[in-house]
Order: C-alpha cells, then sequence, then structure tokens
C-alpha cells in the first residue's frame, strides 16, 4: 500500500453538483490502494440518499453508510446518514444529530477537524463541487495537522462556491479535476515520508535547514530561525513530496528558483489556527476571571492581540468585551494591538470579512447584531472595527506594546524554540501592568518564566505577572534587521550556563560601580538597559509609556542626545560632547560619551552622561554652548509644530464625524437590507439540497429506464404475455403478446378487469383472480384458444419490495409444443405398459433417502394389487416376498457391498398364493461420496417357464 504501511483517510467534502464530481472520482480510483474514504454531503433530512447504489457503478469497493461506532477498512468507502454529524476516533466512525437551533450546520468542517485530530499527517481532505463555504475551516485543521489538501478546479465544478473558498485559503496542494485526483493522490502517498531517510539520515542536516531559512528571510525578510525545527522539517518534507522531489538538497535549489514555491512554504509556514470564540470555556474563563477585574476609571483600556493572524480572535475579544461594558453600564475607551508578521492576514483581518462558515460557533443574536450580511459571508460592524488597530509587528524583533491590560498569545509559541519563547515571555513581563492579565492558548506554557506570573485559570492559562520579579536579558535570540539584507549563515543557539549566570551579575555590577549614568540604546532609539542612578535625566511624560529616551528625557536634553546618536550611527567611533547646559542642577555642565557597540545582528550605543567638574579636556573634543536665541528658536518651533498637529487633529475629528454619519446611514440601508439577504441565504440552501436529491433522482430515472426496457425485451423475446392489474383490479399493463391471446387491447388500460370479456377460451378468469386477490394464494391453469394453441396460464399477488400486495399479474406461457410433446410422451408410456403387462414383466425402483419403493402397475395388476393402495417402503415391500433375501439385497447395494441384483424369490400375490419371480436390479444413482442412493430394475412372473428352486 505505501512505503510505511500506514493507511491514509481520505475525507471528501461535496455538496450540489458533487455526484458528477464523486463519480468522476471513483472512476478513476484503483480498488486496491488500502485507502479509506469518508464521503460527507449535504443531504435533505427528509431524503433518502441512494448514493450507495449511485456509486457503486464505477467502483467495486464496498461502500456503506456509516453508523455510529463503526469500525473503518482500507479499501472502503462510507456515506454521511441524513440528519447526522459525523466524526472519528482512532479510525471508529461516530455519530452526532446535527443541531437544528443552529443557524449554520457545517458537516464537512466537523468531520475534517475530527480527521486532523485522529490522523494528522495520514489525513487528506478533498473539497469537491458545491454552493457555501463549508469545508475552508478543516483545511485549516488538515493542514495544520501536517495534512494533504486537494481541491477540484473551478472549472470542472458545477458550482464553485465551496471549491472557491477552500482555494482563496492558499493552503490547497492540488487544485485539479476529479479525473485527475486519483494520480497525484496515489503519488504523494507512496512517496517517502523523509526523502533522506534511504541515506541514513532521519533529521535534515542543520546545514541544509540553514540554506532554506536563507532563502525564506531573503524572500520574507523575516527569520525563520527561531522556528522549531520539527515544525520546519515536517512542513518542507511535505512540500518535497508534493513536489516529487527526492532530496532536501534538490529542493533547496528548487525553493531558490521558484517564487511560487516560496510564497506556498512561507504561507504554510504561516498557517494560523484561529476562529471566531475558539475554546468557548476559555473566553468564558475570560468573562468571570478578567473583564471583571479590569480599571475602567483609566482612560483607555489597553489589550494586545499577538500573532493575532486573520483576525477573528481579536474580533471575538471587542464583542466580549463590548458586551461586558453594555451589560453593566460601563463607558471608557478601548484600544486592542491586533498585530502579525503576516501581511495577507493582516489584509483578511483589516477588511472585517469573513465566509459564512467561519461564522459557525457564533451565537446567532451576536451575528444578527455585530455583524452585516454580505453577498460572500459576513463582515464585522464598524463600531466593533474601530475598536481594533492592526499593525504589522515582528514579535521577536520589534519592541512591545505596553502598559497593557490584557496580552493575549494564543497558539504562537507552539511554533518557537523554547529559547525564543522564554526570549518574548520577557518582554511580556514589562508590557503588562502589575494588575494586567496574560492569556496564552492551551497547549502553551510558561516554561522558566513560571516565577514571573501566578495562574488565574490553569486550564486555560491565564495568569498575572508577579510584582518584583528580575527576568535575566537573553542574548542569544537570533534578529534581522531589514536594512541589512545580507544571507548569513545560522548562528547557533547556546543556552547560557549557571556559571555564565553569575559571571553576567558580576560583570553588571562592576559596570555599575565605575560607570557614570548611562543608557544602552538600540537601533530603534529604545532603552534597552539604564546604569546607575538616571533620575536627573530621565523624566517619562504624561500619556502613553514608550521606551524611546525622546519621551522620557527633557527636550533640551534630547536634542544634544539625538545628535550624538546620528554621529555615532553614521561614524561608528566614539563621540564626545562638553559643556553641555545641565538642567538638573544649576551652575553645571554636562559631557555626553558615546560608544558603539558592535554585536553579531545588531548594534547597541552607549551613552554616559559625566558632570563637566567629574572629566578633563581631552584633545579632539568638541565643546558645545546653546544659546539662549537657540532655546528660543527651538520652543517657537515646537510651538507651531503643536498648534500645526492640533489642527490637524481638528480636521481629522471633523472628517470621523462625517465618517461616522455616512457609515450610519450605510449601516441603516444595510440593515433594512438583511432580512431579504436571510431568506435569499434559506431560499439558496433548500435550492442546493433539492439540487442534490434532482440529481440522485435523474440516476434513479436513467436507471428505471435500462430496467423497464430490460424487462419488456425480456418479455417480448420469451413470448410471454403478462397483464397487470392494480389494488383495484384495472388494468395497469399488458405486453403485446397479451393483446394476441385475450380480447384487451392498450386502450384500455385503466378499465376494472370485470367490464371485459377478457378470453373466450378461460371465460372464469376474472373469478379467479377475484379468488387470488381474497386468499393470495396462486392459480395455475392449462388452457386452449380459439386457434388451438395451449397457454399455460399463472395468476398470482403482485408483491411490492416491501412484500406488501399491490395488484394481481396474470402471465401466459404458450407450451402447444409441449403439450405435444407430452402426449407422446404419455402413448409411449401406455404402450410400454401394455408391452410389460403382456410380457408378464414389470419395472421397480427404491430411493434410499426417501425410503419410497416404486413398482409398475401393469405387474401390480396382474398379481390382483391396487396401485393406489399398494405400500411404498422397503420394510412393508419386503413383507410381499417369501424370504428376507430381497431385503437384504436392497440394503447391500445401498451400502456398497453389491453393484446389482440377480435372484429367484416368490411373490405374494392378492389370493394369498405365491408364484415365482425373477427380480434383476443394478445402482441407478450416487452422491458426492459415491454412495448409491437410488437403485431399480424389473420384476418377471417365471410361473409359465420351467420350476426354479428357492
Amino acid at each position: 500500500m505505501t512505503q510505511t504501511e500506514e493507511r491514509h483517510f481520505v475525507g471528501i467534502g461535496a455538496s450540489a453538483g458533487g455526484l458528477e464530481s464523486l463519480e468522476r472520482f471513483f472512476k478513476t480510483m484503483p480498488n486496491d490502494t488500502g485507502l479509506t474514504f469518508i464521503i460527507i454531503q449535504h443531504l435533505s433530512p427528509d431524503f433518502e440518499s441512494h448514493m450507495d447504489d449511485l456509486l457503486s457503478r464505477y467502483t467495486s469497493m464496498d461502500i456503506r453508510v456509516a453508523e455510529d461506532g463503526m469500525e473503518t477498512e482500507a479499501n472502503a468507502v462510507y456515506l454521511i446518514p441524513p440528519r447526522k454529524n459525523l466524526s472519528i476516533y482512532h479510525g471508529t466512525l461516530y455519530l452526532s444529530e446535527q443541531n437544528e437551533r443552529k443557524h449554520l450546520n457545517l458537516p464537512i468542517d466537523i468531520f475534517f477537524k475530527s480527521l486532523a485530530e485522529d490522523q494528522r499527517k495520514n489525513a487528506i481532505g478533498i473539497i469537491l463541487s458545491g454552493t457555501g463555504s463549508d469545508g475552508t475551516l478543516g483545511v485549516r485543521s488538515l493542514k495544520e495537522a501536517g495534512g494533504m489538501v486537494m481541491v477540484e478546479d473551478e472549472a470542472t465544478a458545477k458550482f464553485d462556491g465551496m471549491p472557491r473558498s477552500a482555494v482563496s485559503t492558499g493552503l490547497a496542494d492540488y487544485i485539479l479535476p476529479p479525473d485527475d485526483m486519483s494520480e497525484e493522490m496515489i503519488n504523494f502517498i507512496k512517496h517517502p515520508v523523509n526523502p533522506d531517510a534511504s541515506n541514513g539520515k532521519e533529521t535534515p542536516d542543520k546545514d541544509v535547514l540553514s540554506r532554506i531559512n536563507m532563502v525564506m528571510r531573503t524572500h520574507s525578510k523575516i527569520d525563520f530561525d527561531n522556528y522549531k525545527e520539527s515544525t520546519m522539517v515536517r512542513r518542507i518534507n511535505r512540500r518535497v513530496k508534493i513536489n516529487r522531489l527526492q532530496s532536501l538538497e534538490e529542493y533547496v535549489e528548487y525553493l531558490k528558483e521558484s517564487e511560487k514555491e516560496r510564497n506556498i512554504l512561507q504561507k504554510e509556514l504561516f498557517i494560523g489556527v484561529t476562529g471566531f470564540f475558539r475554546d468557548p470555556e476559555a473566553f468564558d474563563s475570560l468573562k468571570e476571571n478578567v473583564l471583571p477585574n479590569l480599571d475602567y476609571n483609566k482612560d483607555a483600556i489597553r489589550i494586545w492581540s499577538a500573532g493575532c493572524s486573520t483576525g477573528e480572535e481579536v474580533y471575538s475579544l471587542a464583542i466580549l468585551l463590548n458586551e461586558y461594558m453594555e451589560k453593566n453600564n460601563i463607558r471608557t475607551s478601548v484600544k486592542i494591538f491586533a498585530t502579525d508578521v503576516d501581511e495577507k492576514a493582516l489584509e483578511m483581518a483589516g477588511t472585517g470579512s469573513y465566509p459564512e462558515s467561519l461564522m459557525a460557533n457564533v451565537n446567532p443574536e451576536l451575528i444578527a447584531k455585530y455583524f452585516i450580511k454580505e453577498a460572500e459571508g459576513y463582515r464585522v460592524s464598524n463600531p466593533i472595527r474601530k475598536m481594533v488597530v492592526f499593525a504589522k509587528h515582528n514579535l521577536i524583533k520589534d519592541p512591545p506594546f505596553s502598559r497593557l491590560d490584557l496580552l493575549v498569545c494564543r497558539n504562537l509559541f507552539i511554533y518557537l524554540k523554547n529559547e525564543t519563547q522564554q526570549y518574548v515571555l520577557n518582554k511580556f513581563y514589562y508590557s503588562i501592568q502589575k494588575d494586567g492579565f496574560l492569556f496564552l492558548g492551551n497547549s502553551e506554557t510558561l516554561g522558566d518564566m513560571t516565577k514571573a506570573y501566578h495562574p488565574i485559570d490553569n486550564k486555560w492559562k491565564i495568569f498575572q505577572p508577579r510584582e518584583g520579579y528580575q527576568p535575566d536579558v537573553p542574548s542569544s535570540i537570533s534578529f534581522y534587521d531589514k536594512k541589512n539584507p545580507e544571507i548569513e549563515k545560522e548562528s547557533q543557539v547556546s543556552k547560557p550556563s549557571s556559571t555564565n549566570v553569575n559571571l553576567e551579575n558580576v560583570l553588571q555590577k562592576a559596570v555599575s560601580s565605575i560607570s557614570p549614568p548611562s543608557l544602552i540604546i538600540d537601533g530603534n532609539d529604545q532603552i534597552i538597559h539604564v546604569i546607575n542612578d538616571m533620575s536627573d535625566y530621565l523624566r517619562p511624560q504624561p500619556g502613553k509609556f514608550s521606551n524611546n529616551f525622546n519621551t522620557n528625557m527633557s527636550r533640551e536634553l534630547s536634542l544634544f542626545v539625538n545628535n550624538m546618536l546620528r554621529r555615532l550611527k553614521a561614524e561608528r567611533q566614539h563621540i564626545k560632547l562638553n559643556n553641555i547646559m545641565n538642567g538638573a542642577k544649576e551652575d553645571t555642565t554636562l559631557s555626553l560619551n558615546g560608544h558603539v557597540i558592535e554585536m553579531k545582528h545588531q548594534i547597541f550605543y552607549f551613552v554616559s552622561f559625566v558632570e563637566s567638574s567629574q572629566s578633563e579636556e581631552e584633545e579632539g573634543n568638541s565643546d558645545v554652548n546653546m544659546s539662549d536665541e537657540m532655546k528660543e528658536r527651538v520652543r517657537y518651533l515646537e510651538s507651531e509644530l503643536q498648534l500645526a498637529r492640533e489642527g490637524l487633529q481638528a480636521t481629522v475629528e471633523e472628517l470621523e464625524t462625517s465618517n461616522e454619519e455616512l457609515q450610519s446611514s450605510n449601516e441603516e440601508l444595510t440593515a433594512s437590507n438583511e432580512e431579504l439577504q436571510s431568506t435569499n441565504e434559506e431560499l439558496q440552501s433548500v435550492n442546493e439540497e433539492l439540487y442534490t436529491v434532482n440529481n440522485e433522482y435523474q440516476e434513479k430515472i436513467e436507471e428505471l429506464t435500462k430496467a423497464n426496457n430490460d424487462l419488456n425485451n425480456l418479455l417480448n423475446n420469451t413470448e410471454m404475455g403478462a397483464l397487470y392489474l392494480d389494488d383495484k383490479l384495472c388494468i395497469r399493463r399488458i405486453t403485446p403478446i397479451m393483446n394476441e391471446v385475450s380480447n384487451i387491447r392498450e386502450e384500455d388500460t385503466g378499465r376494472p378487469i370485470s367490464h371485459i370479456s377478457v378470453m373466450s377460451g378461460y371465460p372464469e378468469i376474472v373469478d379467479d383472480v377475484y379468488e387470488v386477490l381474497d386468499s393470495l394464494n396462486k392459480k395455475e391453469k392449462e388452457i386452449e384458444d380459439n386457434e388451438g394453441r395451449h397457454w399455460f396460464v399463472r395468476i398470482r399477488p403482485y408483491r411490492t419490495e416491501y412484500n406488501s400486495v399491490d395488484g394481481i399479474i396474470v402471465t401466459l406461457i404458450e407450451i402447444t409444443t409441449l403439450k405435444a410433446e407430452r402426449t407422446k410422451v404419455e402413448e409411449t408410456r401406455e404402450k410400454f405398459e401394455q408391452v410389460l403387462e403382456i410380457s408378464n414383466m414389470g419395472w421397480w425402483e427404491y430411493d434410499g433417502r426417501s425410503d419410497h419403493f416404486d413398482i409398475s402397475s401393469s405387474f401390480l395388476k396382474n398379481c390382483g394389487y391396487d396401485k393406489e393402495y399398494f405400500p411404498t417402503t422397503l420394510q412393508d415391500i419386503s413383507n410381499y416376498f417369501k424370504t428376507n433375501r430381497v431385503k437384504s439385497a436392497f440394503e447391500d447395494m445401498l451400502n456398497g457391498y453389491k453393484d446389482n441384483i440377480d435372484i429367484f424369490v416368490s411373490y405374494r400375490c392378492d389370493d394369498d398364493s405365491y408364484i415365482p419371480v425373477h427380480l434383476l436390479g443394478r445402482v441407478l444413482e450416487k452422491d458426492h461420496d459415491e454412495d448409491p442412493t437410488r437403485i431399480g430394475g424389473t420384476i418377471i412372473d417365471i410361473s409359465n417357464y420351467k420350476e426354479q428352486g428357492e
């Protein structure tokens, strides 16, 4: 079957127009692939599907309707029954009732999700013709689990809704007509799982992965070195199989040459496992344990959703928070920052438009309140969209958001290496306020950061930061600067030992003891580390907190620091600025010392603040003084800039107000159309079911037409007459032979049989028909027509497939020739009996199985017996012979001891006299074991011959 002997499971989703696609698929699929096929259709609850009969014409595999608890087998096809949802667990099928209260039932998504969880990389999903978007969520689940996805080409699908929606995810491995799917599927399965396993390599070389990461880094400007190797290898190996390549080295070269393949691999590495209100119990815990404990008295609630993917979870948070605030009459501003590195996912999230299948887990009341129905699905309402700000953000490289009340990062860590997870959690610790919350996915852990948070809900991974925790600053995380896109070899991540950690603490204390107040600033002007007391120089400003030194330093001083940083970035050498006026202390000046710290992947800047009394003049250093005119000019420019900003803000607010009014009008118009769209949606669903039913009925009609033609040809060619009567004994159908024999014609169809003189040679036919209808017993009779032909008439009840009587059927078979042959046989038999009677002879026969003895009537007549009253068992017959030799001889023959009989005995006549007879016989028949079962012969009266001794 496959190289690994693992069975693959193929889930096939089909809806309207899917019957034709299924027929084309199975017509080309071999019957011995070892695959298990499960077909999920949209079936009408009131229609009995005949899919098993229809598909049996295109495949010889077993086709079964799924039952609850049914174990699956290879080379078999299983069908979902009506009114049921189907799932799979350990290869066994389980049924559940469809929830009629839900506004939308998605059986394909439900099965694909269970198939992905149960079979992982051995799962294959196929989307065929159909309307709507059922299967789209299931495709995501299959790809995330490592399965393979095929979608029917829209050009061949009668209805392209489902295929188009599946293709739009960008996750389809193959887009083909149904006829071509079998070949690609078999090639995929037979391709080795690990292309390098044949060379003795269980896992690929790091050099190969590094080269793939470098190609992808150049393409996407994202460093995948922080992704787990197991995830990378699994996704890459599947791409090798799909492209039918023989090694990872071959794939590296193919990846370099094909931009399409780079886009596909990037898409697969960015697979987002998300959905509206995913894990409803987790959102219930969030509503119970987090929302009541947020501080709604401040200016704004700040929430960050890191790795938001296509935005379903972000909008779920916004809806949940909005519902809570409305219920508790809370009025405050809410800002939700949603970030991701996948620009295409962010683009979809920004539009807020989603296919209908993604709304399956959303309460219909929330859909009506927060979503707007559109032709292709639903769009999030504007008030909810305004709560969310989407932005591209690299969680590893870019600085985090700060002063957060809630940080949500679900199912992102499962793709990252452990050291990267700890680095990100360190960032999160400083981003969340002391009374804020961290919300992770249920499959993620805090790892070494457990001491930094105390749990609120362990099951659903809701935590709160502990005060006073001091996390280590990791120094071994791979970064990538977009401004320097040169490809570098993969750096090996080393975990610091306990000796290194202690040494870092010693070095930190040593630097603090000998250095003046100093800052370490990165290339984005963010403060990374503070050395000694900087309270004289750092003054955080009111408003949103930022790590940028400009917002934490006096304006005058920040001008000089900016000047120094610009020179440090340009000159890459030590810079010193003297005689800078110190605003913190009068009659003192400052000197700024700047140094460049070049790391392997990033550059940092060390800036120290030294009072002039503590420093000495050095040759080559530049003195800087700031005059009152310059200060005044700076203040004036800043004032003008502030006025310009305020004017711009006022203009923006006026535009937003006008836009809101327009949006409000648009929403009213949209709301007025929603009822009509809802009705159209229901009609579309009904139309889809009717199309499926009509398709199957059409197939059945074709089968019935063929069966009817076969039956007509059978009746016509066998020259059999047939008369069909309904339950009221009205003529329903007749055959041409019946026209010849009877007085019934085609125009008599529908008339009662009692109104017609059917046959002159069988006047009592109507009475016999009524008798059969009453007794339900068949009736047979031989008749002769006006032309001297003989017919065998059989009258029987007409029974349906449920064995109920639905009329009478009368059949006529011509037996004229048979009748003549029978007459000849009877005449021959009479002559033979006469010869035997004249010759004082008779024939006999004994069947050992039934213990039945038969003898010719002519012999019995000569002996004075009447055959009608003559005994038939061997025991009774032996009494008519003077000795027991006859019985013993019969038994010896039946037991195989003798082959024949040839004895002379005396036979008792009716007057108790005995006549001598000669008994001859032999074996006439044997069973399959060659044991005799029937014997026969002749018996001759020899009383007229010479006397024979006993």
